[in-house]
């Protein structure tokens, strides 16, 4: 790792946090991630490719200080959604204004592929999650005329979409599903020309939509006094008082580049209000992704920054460094340990409240994507 990469204390994290300190943990047993990356090297037997971008299962072996690549599948442009499913396989979707959505088998084989502009107009909005019955999946989806947005339901076994519904905006970005079943979707609210150029931010209209999947109804939608920030990436965590959060990772699309740099990087949803808990610059105007974090709130990662950042309740207008390194990415956690984990252009790393962080190097030069997601080991 370079010498700007560090993660720091979980002494100094309880002291800023206020949180309880946790049982020491287990030796943390092996990691899967589901995650997508761009790699500069042909990647050898047994795996297969060009150079470029891949999807795939990456083992990491923190006691024995080991990353293995379990498998990889050439994909033609960035993977950006991951799901997992039940019979060992996952799903996989491009990057935003992709045109793909892909589906493997448990040994990490491509068992379907679907290109998207055979089907429709459309382009892929980056975003995927499971529907409850567990048969269908849904992926957010961009007009590129028009920058509408659209949440489509699929079908896992053919990836064909069975209904589709308007997200109520432009540029949406991640799906989640609530309690009641329902789906919450952050509308950018950006609009692109057809080369993917950001256009007339002026007219930024970015929203938090709640919508019924079964019929499309729009159950709720809000907004944040300040049109230029960007509603994207989503996160779900409970508070030790029993309060539900939706913690929602922000862009900042400002005209003035000192402006934009400080830009809050966080809004909260309980349900009820949308909120921006925190003014901290710390972000400079920019997260890549979001997680549950301890004691009910949240871990951002802070890319342009290169900074790791923990959001708390307790301290609801404060952000704290937990770490820095070049270009922090995907997160995950917490493992089965209480683990948490964080994706950085030179390799992994995981932190923890209890136990001495760890950092990895990548086994092969690559960049990986702003998301991975969890696997059972």
């Amino acid at each position: 790792m370079d010498k700007r990469s560090f993660l720091r204390s979980a002494a100094a994290m309880l002291a800023a946090a206020s949180l309880p300190l946790p049982a020491l943990a287990a030796m943390p047993r092996p990691t899967r991630l589901l995650a997508g990356w761009r790699s500069t090297v042909d990647l050898t037997a047994p795996l297969s490719g060009a150079p470029g971008d891949y999807v795939g299962v990456i083992e990491i072996d923190w006691a024995g200080a080991a990353i293995r690549l379990q498998s990889a599948l050439p994909v033609s442009s960035r993977g950006h959604g991951l799901l997992g499913l039940a019979d060992g396989g996952y799903l996989a979707l491009a990057y935003r204004h992709g045109l793909w959505v892909m589906r493997a088998d448990a040994q990490g084989k491509r068992a379907a592929l679907l290109d998207l502009a055979a089907e429709s107009a459309r382009v892929s909005g980056g975003h995927i999650e499971l529907a409850a019955d567990g048969q269908h999946f849904f992926t957010s989806e961009i007009e590129p005329k028009s920058g509408q947005g659209w949440v489509s339901v699929r079908s896992i076994a053919t990836l064909r979409k069975v209904a589709e519904w308007p997200t109520r905006g432009m540029d949406p970005h991640q799906i989640t599903v609530d309690a009641q079943g329902m789906l919450l979707i952050p509308n950018g609210g950006i609009r692109y020309t057809p080369e993917g150029r950001k256009d007339k931010l002026d007219d930024m209209d970015s929203s938090l939509v709640r919508l019924n999947p079964v019929n499309g109804e729009v159950l709720g939608q809000w907004r944040l006094r300040d049109a230029r920030l960007s509603m994207r990436h989503l996160a779900w965590n409970e508070t030790p008082k029993g309060e539900t959060l939706l913690g929602i990772a922000l862009q900042g699309e400002h005209a003035d580049p000192e402006r934009r740099k400080e830009a809050p990087v966080l809004a909260v949803w309980n349900g009820k209000d949308l909120a921006i808990p925190s003014q901290s610059p710390l972000g400079e105007g920019y997260t890549g992704d979001i997680m549950a974090g301890p004691g009910g709130g949240f871990i951002l990662s802070a890319q342009l920054s290169g900074k790791a950042l923990l959001w708390h309740p307790g301290e609801a207008a404060r952000l704290t460094l937990i770490g820095e390194f070049f270009r922090a990415g995907a997160l995950s956690g917490p493992d089965e340990e209480g683990g948490f984990l964080i994706a950085g252009e030179k390799g992994p790393a995981r932190w923890h409240l209890r136990e001495k962080a760890q950092m990895l190097a990548w086994p092969i030069p690559m960049s990986p994507d702003n998301h991975w997601k969890l696997l059972e080991a």
